[in-house]
């Protein structure tokens, strides 16, 4: 089943051609089955405007091929945060860590606004790819707006990527980038981790500039999240 996934996923990626959303996250393909994570993670622009976003999930792993999670997403309107949209996504693994020459996984999330009938479906493949001590991870990602209050009418591709240095078990740096159609930012990330106890707690913190018109100078992107 795996490996038809995998043939699929990439046959459509080489057929349509790739550009590399604004600044959120990039997803490896890892899936553990039984993983409770819940996570908190924002995107600050730093150039004096609203234009921030935080993210509340909770997600688990239904088995070693599928994780679930939901999301609330608060923006700053204003001058205060208000929780603006709903998300739910799922994201499947394909291949087993080496099992092929990079390790392959899909990401689904489907978007809602909760005060217009906007909504937003976006897929595609999520690709890894250890060389050394370095590991890359690509997330591409294709996206479609529908109902009465879409903004966009056309497919847009968009996506994000990392190279990770793998310098200890708990602390990697990193460098980001991410493009859409509007974004183009990259920039240094840090990424950690802590046992605690039966838990343990990821964090990742970067700051993303601007490489074109469009995009903020610099944005400020965190995350933590708590895994049981």
């Amino acid at each position: 089943m795996k490996k038809v996934l995998l043939t699929s996923v990439i046959g459509s990626v080489l057929a349509s051609g790739v550009a590399f959303a604004g600044v959120d996250k990039v997803y490896g393909p890892a899936v553990e089955q039984g993983e409770l994570e819940l996570e908190v993670r924002g995107v600050h622009g730093l150039d004096g405007a609203d234009d921030h976003k935080v993210k509340f999930g909770a997600g688990y792993g239904i088995n070693d091929l599928i994780f679930l999670e939901g999301y609330l997403v608060a923006e700053k309107i204003d001058g205060s945060f208000k929780v603006e949209d709903a998300e739910i996504e799922a994201k499947f693994q394909l291949s087993e860590q080496g099992e092929y020459w990079a390790d392959f996984g899909v990401l689904v999330e489907l978007e809602k606004e909760l005060d217009n009938d906007k909504w937003e479906f976006k897929a595609g493949p999520i690709i890894q790819k250890q060389l050394d001590n370095y590991i890359v991870t690509a997330n591409i990602l294709f996206e479609k707006q529908f109902g009465a209050d879409k903004s966009e009418t056309e497919l847009e591709t968009l996506g994000s990527m990392q190279v990770r240095y793998r310098l200890g078990e708990n602390l990697e740096p990193a460098l980001e980038y991410y493009t859409d159609e509007h974004t183009q930012a990259l920039g240094p990330v840090l990424l950690g981790k802590a046992k605690l106890a039966n838990s343990k707690l990821k964090w990742e913190l970067g700051l993303l500039f601007g490489m074109n018109d469009t995009t903020n100078d610099s944005t400020l992107r965190w995350q933590f999240e708590w895994e049981l």
